[in-house]
């Protein structure tokens, strides 16, 4: 049974560290580089799209590397943190247009942030 892991320390700049130069180079062009929230926003949900595929290749050799018992523990251990992920980025709303952004950046911060936690454990 693998042993319990202390807490990883994540910083903000360990997590802004591992954003993908795509988004940087969406967000300083065309409308998005203008502040339109929908433009910005798309680039955001694209870059969700990018780290929840990292995370889930993180999270399934983390799977893979465990027997049925840890896998089950995990299993539920991550069904938890998406459900508090989502809760807490849903909080984070003001009715403005800047959820656009608002929301699904936190999205892609915590989701960054639990590849991190898992990548141990992922080998």
């Amino acid at each position: 049974m693998p042993q319990e892991r202390p807490a990883l320390d994540i910083t903000q700049a360990d997590v802004e560290a591992q954003l993908s130069p795509a988004l940087e180079a969406c967000l300083n062009s065309g409308d998005a580089a203008k502040g339109v929230s929908v433009a910005m926003g798309a680039c955001v949900r694209d870059e969700l799209a990018v780290q929840d595929a990292r995370l889930n290749a993180a999270y399934k050799s983390a799977m893979d590397k465990r027997g049925p018992a840890e896998q089950a523990k995990l299993r539920i251990e991550e069904r938890a943190w998406i459900k508090r992920r989502d809760a807490e980025c849903e909080a984070q709303r003001t009715g403005g247009t800047i959820d656009m952004v608002e929301v699904p950046m936190c999205l892609v911060h915590e989701t960054v942030r639990r590849r991190i936690t898992l990548q141990p454990m992922a080998g």
